[in-house]
């Protein structure tokens, strides 16, 4: 059986930007409550509110961690998939790779704001022979795990070794 373990691209800066921006939030906040002048109190009460949600936005992503996804392919050619928080599982998927007639590295699916900024994240989508839809490879609870160029280029040699191996002729 191999296996390959690779985690999702998860910048080691989330917890500093959470907790400056939750800073910046408390300081404009009080220099609002403080000015007198009605236009900068809009610029302060605006700003303070962006850097609140970016702050909150922040926290989520540093609670829910980074995502390690370990796959293994046995004998018979079917691929499994845990993802795993803190070593904790928190989903699990299967594909039988002998169906599998294509797979490819490719951007992320614009699906959000963040996908127009971050051009660089990465996943792999594959095409199964009985159809002509492309699927993500790397995905939980509705959720495209992102990657970056070198855990993508991992997966995808590790998926291609396997089907090149067991092409027939």
């Amino acid at each position: 059986m191999k296996t390959l373990t690779v985690k999702e691209k998860y910048s080691r800066h989330w917890p500093a930007i959470a907790i400056a921006s939750a800073v910046l939030a408390a300081l404009l906040w009080g220099a609002y409550m403080l000015t007198t002048n009605v236009l900068l109190e809009s610029y302060l009460r605006f700003a303070a509110f962006c850097f609140f949600a970016l702050s909150l936005l922040s926290f989520f992503k540093v609670k829910d961690g980074q995502i390690q996804i370990d796959m293994k392919v046995d004998d018979d050619g079917g691929l499994i998939m845990d993802y795993l928080v803190r070593n904790k599982q928190i989903g699990h998927d299967a594909f039988d790779l002998n169906k599998v007639e294509s797979v490819e590295i490719n951007k992320m699916p614009n699906r959000s704001l963040y996908n127009d900024f971050a051009t660089g994240d990465r996943t792999i989508r594959f095409k199964r022979k009985d159809s002509d839809d492309w699927l993500y490879l790397t995905e939980v609870h509705g959720r495209v795990i992102p990657l970056d160029n070198k855990n993508a280029e991992k997966i995808y040699g590790f998926i291609r070794n396997h089907l090149t191996e067991n092409q027939p002729g």
